[in-house]
């Protein structure tokens, strides 16, 4: 069928226009550039075609990333005498994890599971080969130290658990270089924490296992480190470098003075493939190492994703980074982000083959490492570009590498686009600007769905099935941009293609210099122009032009492009679910799944599906109607399952409200905390409430504008703009008195050093967790403390009247002992003389979480009432609110 043109024209302008069945596929322009307008579609053969595509490559990446190794049993140690045995190490870890959650400073992780690890080592040791040497001991560090962690804290801890083991040669060589390889054991309250983090120490104990009973020894030293107070703010990696134990003047672990690397192994999920996701600055020579695992998988998304704070959570990466100054890589998994610290971490929700995949990574990392000559390692601050392709292969490259790369393929596409418009700029700034408008319309269309879920009452509709956002998102986003364009491109709908091309091209020019993931940009052009090319001239039959195109143009970048969405979505639609009070998850999930879509996946997909715009629009439209059928329907306005679930977090608190001579009770309430770590957990509260009287008439707290430190609650972390907003129920009886006793301040020392600078030296005595929040009066400044080397950190916040705020979480072993801070404060030249003055507010929260201490028979009659998609989480606490006269 001949393709007819509204208008004439005395030349032909070659243009994309690959869909068309006419062997002369191009639009037609007049000398003066107007535009004309197809009156007919190609046959929707070519468009199952593309949506043929389209699929087969959705399919194929998924394929690929649930793809697992087979997992190695005890019955092929004999024919692989070398490798990493699965079997083996999942039965440590079922052994390791059968006393349940295991929160630093109880007696199941500071008694049980260091008996349990310290017995594994001696079997090791028992039947390992005598060329090579094992030391194990456990170490129980103080210290403190300062971190950015939300809106910033001091940590502080006293006799917390490190299990430390040195593999290296039995005959002593020249190399005292050596590398560390960390885990922790240690979990969180009410799981048991099978993946985060007891599966990464099992494998760090068959690696060992291997390593020993090969006849040839490394050549240096491997150091693993099994922690046991991750949970508590990575203060146990700390430990090992920068603590104290005992009397000791020493400062760290002596294993901890040579090491030249390290390998971190942690936890965001359950089962799935070990993703590295996140390494450097620098360390190239690093990546040149892991690339040649069996199995790699890792992103430099990943690591520009985590470090810009998106993900509320850090790991002991940090710790060896900023206070070891060692390059590093860092390891977890990701998939199953639901169970992530939840009673369903556990070993049987650990995929078969997850282990296999990440012990042999690691057995192969340490085998490369531990003969590694480091005075022959070239190291460089320099960032990397790293990215595997599909778990076969990784990719590495210098950051100078990729930006010459980036400027000489947009450089090289924006003249390509200046030709294709006949040199005429206008023109090509117009095809931005209709770009630009169309990616706009399409995130918008994108997140006015995602708003109008939330006005009708469907939350998080994604929240179970996280590939579901690309039919709930992405299929708007797609015909917003296609009716942009026609509207921005009518009579030349065909340079929908290469107006994308030559806004990529910009866009990539000029990020270059700010991010590293914007490779995948790079390989869309690289291969969009190759195929382009090779489609016009190669081939007159446009529907052979077509699949020849996107064989070509499209199969890889779009394949790697769309490999990365789903593992960024994968791991952001659970974390959703965690996220805080402040977010509102239709809406970023929108603009997460539109931009992801339209950026690097879809720019060469919308202009063929431009040729087919009405069909795709009835298409569209009807497929629209069928999703919301299925939320309405079939998800409801629950999208949350026995598997899936809510978090809901309470904590039973107890308060006393001292006067000023801090022995009179000035007042005293008792209450549950329901604090929304689920962002949807207010919509949900009428159901709550229904079935569970005890939470009835919440009042809703912002953690921003109250009277009281911190709004007298016991936060754990100081998240307080992450949870901003949360909800008090108050209960007439508070906890017993046996748990109340157990916590008390008092100052035992109380002096001026000068004339303006009074020191107090205040004494705690508490639970092995409690928080410290504090405030100076606004005529006094904290210039000096017995915390982290003295050095008063930025403040966390700001109370009344602007004053600052600091906050200090401290934990402790299984021992008791008493903390003690000491602080000086000055007063302020400008102090007016006021008896009512205040030299400092504070708050002291104390926390029960574990044994019988942690629920009452209140919290325990509560929880019982929730629903069965909740997970509900619930411990007690007891407040303690002072304000030191000045």
């Amino acid at each position: 069928m001949e393709t007819r043109y509204r208008g004439t024209s005395t030349r032909r302008q070659d243009d994309f226009g690959m869909g068309l069945p006419s062997p002369n596929i191009y639009s037609e322009r007049s000398k003066r550039g107007t535009r004309y307008k197809r009156d007919e579609e190609p046959p929707v053969t070519s468009l199952v075609l593309v949506l043929a595509f389209v699929l087969a490559i959705f399919f194929f990446v998924r394929y690929v990333d649930y793809k697992l190794p087979t997992p190695l049993t005890a019955s092929d140690i004999s024919d692989n005498p070398s490798s990493f045995i699965e079997e083996r190490a999942r039965n440590d870890l079922k052994t390791l994890t059968s006393m349940g959650p295991r929160v630093s400073g109880s007696h199941e992780n500071d008694v049980l599971a260091v008996d349990g690890i310290l017995r594994v080592l001696n079997e090791i040791k028992n039947s390992k080969f005598a060329t090579h040497s094992l030391e194990f001991e456990v170490q129980k560090p103080t210290g403190s130290f300062y971190v950015k962690f939300q809106d910033g804290l001091t940590h502080s801890y006293a006799h917390i658990r490190n299990i430390i083991a040195k593999l290296e040669p039995a005959k002593k060589t020249n190399s005292t270089d050596s590398i560390l390889v960390n885990c922790h054991f240690d979990s969180v309250p009410g799981s048991p924490g099978a993946s985060d983090d007891m599966v990464s120490c099992t494998v760090m104990l068959e690696v060992i296992r291997v390593l020993t009973r090969q006849s040839k020894p490394l050549k240096n030293p491997i150091v693993f480190l099994f922690n046991g107070a991750e949970e508590n703010g990575m203060q146990a990696a700390h430990g090992f470098l920068r603590g104290v134990e005992g009397n000791s003047s020493e400062v760290g672990h002596r294993w901890s003075k040579n090491l030249k690397t390290f390998v971190n192994l942690e936890a965001a999920g359950a089962g799935g493939r070990e993703v590295l996701f996140q390494t450097g600055p620098g360390n190239g020579w690093l990546l040149d190492i892991y690339k040649k695992v069996p199995y790699p998988w890792g992103s430099v998304v990943g690591e520009e994703i985590f470090q810009s704070g998106l993900i509320p959570s850090d790991t002991d990466y940090r710790i060896f980074r900023d206070f070891a100054l060692m390059p590093g890589l860092d390891f977890a998994f990701i998939k199953n982000g639901y169970f992530y610290h939840t009673k369903f971490d556990n070993v049987d929700n650990i995929t078969p083959g997850s282990i296999q995949h990440e012990g042999s990574n690691l057995l192969s990392l340490m085998q490369t490492l531990g003969n590694l000559d480091f005075t022959q390692i070239q190291y460089s601050d320099e960032k990397m570009v790293f990215f595997d392709i599909f778990g076969w292969y990784m990719v590495v490259y210098s950051e100078t590498v990729a930006r010459i790369l980036n400027v000489v393929v947009s450089v090289t596409v924006l003249v390509i686009a200046w030709l294709e418009a006949r040199r005429n700029i206008p023109e090509v700034a117009w095809n931005v600007f209709s770009t630009v408008v169309a990616w706009v319309s399409g995130i918008l269309i994108a997140v006015a769905c995602g708003l109008l879920l939330n006005l009708i009452g469907y939350f998080s509709p994604f929240h179970s099935q996280a590939m579901s956002v690309f039919l709930i998102f992405g299929i708007p986003c797609v015909l917003g941009q296609i009716i942009a364009f026609s509207f921005m491109l009518k009579g030349n709908e065909d340079g929908a293609w290469i107006a994308g091309k030559t806004t990529l091209a910009l866009l990539l020019l000029t990020t270059t210099l700010f991010s590293r993931m914007v490779f995948s940009i790079t390989y869309n052009l690289i291969f969009g122009m190759l195929g382009w090319y090779a489609a016009r001239k190669a081939l007159s039959n446009s529907k052979k032009r077509l699949v020849l195109y996107m064989l070509v143009g499209e199969l890889f970048p779009f394949a790697l492009s769309l490999y990365l969405v789903t593992g960024c979505l994968d791991t952001f639609v659970p974390i959703m679910g965690r996220s805080g009070s402040e977010t509102v998850p239709n809406a970023f999930v929108a603009v997460l799944t539109s931009f992801t879509l339209t950026i690097p996946c879809l720019s060469g997909i919308v202009p063929i599906l431009m040729f087919f715009r009405k069909t795709v629009l009835k298409l569209g439209a009807a497929l629209i109607a069928i999703i919301m059928v299925w939320i309405v329907l079939v998800n409801g306005k629950n999208p949350y399952t026995d598997k899936t679930p809510m978090r809901l977090h309470v904590v039973e608190v107890d308060r006393t409200f001292y006067d000023r001579d801090l022995t009179t009770v000035r007042h005293t309430d008792a209450g549950f905390w329901l604090f929304n770590i689920d962002p949807n957990i207010a919509n949900f509260l009428p159901e709550f409430t229904d079935k569970i009287p005890e939470l009835r008439n919440p009042r809703e707290l912002d953690a921003m504008a109250c009277k009281e430190l911190y709004c007298g609650l016991p936060y754990y972390f100081p998240v307080g703009k992450l949870l901003r907003r949360t909800h008090w129920i108050p209960k007439s009886n508070g906890l017993s008195q046996e748990l109340k006793g157990r916590v008390r301040m008092e100052i035992t020392h109380d002096t001026f050093v000068s004339p303006t600078v009074r020191r107090v030296t205040l004494s705690f005595a508490a639970p092995d967790h409690c928080t410290i929040n504090l405030s100076p009066g606004k005529n006094y400044k904290l210039i000096k403390w017995s915390l982290a080397d003295g050095q008063v950190p930025p403040e966390t916040g700001t109370f009344r009247d602007d004053r600052p705020t600091y906050f200090i979480f401290h934990s402790r072993g299984i021992e008791f002992e008493l903390l003690e801070i000491t602080m000086d404060f000055e007063k302020k030249s400008e102090a007016d003389n006021n008896q009512k003055d205040v030299l400092v507010d504070i708050n002291f929260a104390s926390f029960y979480l574990f044994g019988d201490n942690m629920k009452s028979e209140d919290m325990k009659n509560m929880l019982r009432k929730v629903p069965s998609w909740t997970y509900s989480l619930g411990w007690s606490a007891v407040v303690q609110m002072y304000s030191i006269p000045a």
